[in-house]
């Protein structure tokens, strides 16, 4: 199923998630405001990262023709061993050059803290989309993770640019994401 990824700008507020509302509409660095609430908690696991087509979608948003590679890092930000958020980096081969090869040895390191850090690294316009169960985003989400309840998640996404090469981050809220407000 095609997700509608809309700009923050044409959302209103109120009809997101209050318990995650505040993690979908920030501006800066998702690792941060984690970190704040889980304290000593918090963790990043790298679940893959391999070259790979994208998803169409993704492909799209890029600009990237059918059938290139890029490379695709998927983590999760985890407090305790809750895991709060699905984390999917999708890098054209195009934005390996300088300095920013050595994103492709980037590790368990958040690339937040690469992207809030450098000063060349800007930021395009956060879209938020429902993600329905029938989504591969969805499926990838919870891969290997045992779940009971499946209901819709909630996503957003942004261009990243280093020196104007493009980078994509997607960011699928869990069900456990609430609860690490209260650990």
């Amino acid at each position: 199923m095609k997700l509608l990824w809309r700009p923050v700008r044409q959302i209103n507020p109120v009809s997101l998630p209050a318990g995650i509302r505040d993690f979908l509409l920030d501006t800066g660095s998702l690792t941060e405001h984690l970190e704040y609430y889980c304290k000593d908690n918090f963790t990043l696991e790298l679940k893959a990262q391999s070259w790979q087509c994208p998803l169409n979608d993704e492909a799209r948003t890029l600009h990237m023709q059918n059938g290139r590679y890029a490379l695709v890092r998927e983590i999760y930000f985890r407090c305790g061993n809750k895991r709060l958020i699905y984390g999917r980096s999708i890098i054209p081969a195009t934005t390996f050059t300088g300095a920013e090869r050595r994103l492709a040895s980037w590790g368990k390191r958040s690339l937040g803290d690469y992207l809030f850090t450098q000063r060349k690294a800007q930021r395009g316009n956060i879209e938020i989309a429902r993600i329905p169960v029938d989504n591969k985003l969805f499926d990838l989400a919870y891969q290997g993770i045992n779940i009971t309840n499946k209901n819709e998640l909630w996503g957003r996404r942004s261009m990243f640019y280093i020196k104007n090469k493009p980078l994509l981050v997607v960011e699928i809220f869990l069900s456990d994401v609430i609860k690490c407000k209260n650990i």
